[in-house]
């Protein structure tokens, strides 16, 4: 049976009525006006795949009101600095043509509770945050099942119930430290412009494998310093994910676990008007698997990511009353590159490009991306590639359905799945739907 957002859809399938004004309705910007807004906002959960009303109290009625306002009891507790979220996605693909998995399906859903706890308006603590989030990861593996070396859904993953995220962060003046359990592709090698697709690739290079993210998040702590136009970030994590442990499922008691595993990753992130450019590396302390059989002491690599908008549209406004969207329209191109050590990485070397059009059709809520993501495969003994890369091609679109849902439709290329030369480019179709109360 397919994931329960994937039959909720069916019940969301159109946008709600507009009646045209925005006298007296809440004004929402659906998406970052410029990158480096983008840049600086670190969410664990990036809001462009979110429904932008989420949380709107009146735009159900009583029901919406009683489902998302919790007869009230919502609003008391944000005034109390708590805030309470519920998402769930769910990517339902079939593959018609190719792949080692031909005419298969796979059905996988993501439940993410949050908690978050801002220390103002009680403790007045200017800048404190607590957040604390449990995932339930459950359905196909379908990466696994078509034979791919890049996932092809950003959700894949084996199925488990954890303690995703828990973390403390203290802002200053232009300084953030978050100290806890937390997910660094949250704030390192973030691709803005590509948040919306489903590839997993376009969002991360795959040549920054050992880094503790989505499902296996680790114990660590990161600092960013905001000096203008430049942002500095660092950041040491449990590194045990090398040799094989399941972060996402480990707690305080286990960090570390009296080993010598630490990865640390570090990056620039230089912005300006419409744009940003990145350059990062990072390096594990921990004994890697070779390919060949043996271990290798440490492991490195680099990674480089640009984005400009390309094109500015001016501005887009959509009325779901009582809501209107408001967003800075316009074509966003993105570039990014990795690279790796080819004796432990099957991924030696990726490229990805692509454009994300924000508000096509003066539609404010929607997203229309098409994206490559290149692969170089090690040649290491012991590797088992017969193909020198595997390259996936992504063509999306998003948009609101209602206030509480997303829906998406994707379609992917991928030539040599799994560096197979044998296996047939395959075809990939796939339907995400992410659900918000």
């Amino acid at each position: 049976m397919p994931p329960l957002a994937l039959v909720l859809s069916l019940l969301a399938l159109h946008p709600l009525p507009s009646d045209g004004s925005i006298d007296g309705a809440t004004t929402i910007d659906a998406a970052p006006s410029t990158q480096d807004e983008a840049r600086k906002s670190g969410d664990d959960l990036r809001q462009v795949d979110r429904p932008d009303a989420a949380l709107d109290r009146d735009a159900f009625g009583p029901v919406g009101r009683f489902l998302l306002d919790w007869g009230g009891l919502r609003p008391q507790l944000e005034d109390r600095g708590i805030a309470i979220e519920l998402f769930y996605t769910a990517d339902g693909s079939y593959v018609p043509f190719g792949s080692v998995d031909e005419r298969g399906t796979a059905a996988r859903g993501l439940l993410d509770l949050s908690f978050t706890y801002d220390t103002n308006p009680v403790l007045d603590i200017d800048g404190g945050t607590f957040h604390a989030a449990l995932e339930w990861i459950h359905g196909q593996d379908g990466s696994t099942e078509i034979g791919v070396v890049q996932p092809t859904s950003s959700i894949d993953a084996e199925e488990r119930f954890q303690l995703g995220r828990l973390w403390y962060q203290q802002a200053f003046e232009g300084t953030r430290v978050r100290l806890g359990k937390i997910d660094g592709n949250s704030h390192f090698a973030v691709v803005d412009a590509a948040a919306d697709f489903v590839h997993s690739s376009m969002g991360l290079s795959p040549t920054v494998f050992l880094m503790p993210t989505y499902p296996d998040a680790a114990f660590g702590v990161m600092v960013e310093q905001d000096a203008g136009p430049l942002v500095l970030r660092g950041g040491v994590f449990d590194g045990a994910l090398a040799r094989g442990v399941r972060t996402g499922e480990s707690g305080p008691s286990t960090t570390f676990d009296g080993t010598d595993d630490w990865f640390w990753i570090g990056e620039a992130d230089l912005g300006w008007d419409g744009g940003r450019l990145v350059l990062g590396g990072w390096t594990s302390t921990a004994d890697v698997a070779r390919f060949d059989g043996g271990t290798e002491s440490g492991s490195r690599g680099l990674y480089a990511i640009a984005e400009h908008r390309l094109v500015d549209l001016g501005t887009a406004v959509e009325v779901h009353d009582p809501i209107t969207h408001v967003v800075a329209a316009g074509i966003d191109g993105f570039l990014q590159y990795g690279s790796a050590d080819g004796d432990v990485s099957a991924v030696e070397t990726h490229i990805g490009a692509g454009i994300q059009w924000v508000a096509p059709f003066g539609v404010a809520t929607d997203r229309l991306g098409l994206g490559v993501s290149y692969a170089d495969l090690t040649t290491a003994p012991g590797a088992g590639f017969t193909a020198s890369s595997e390259t996936a091609f992504e063509l999306y679109y998003g948009f609101e359905a209602a206030a509480f849902a997303r829906v998406k439709t994707d379609v992917q290329y991928v030539l040599d799945p799994g560096g197979n030369a044998a296996v047939d480019d395959a075809w990939v179709f796939t339907l995400r739907v992410t659900l918000a109360l």
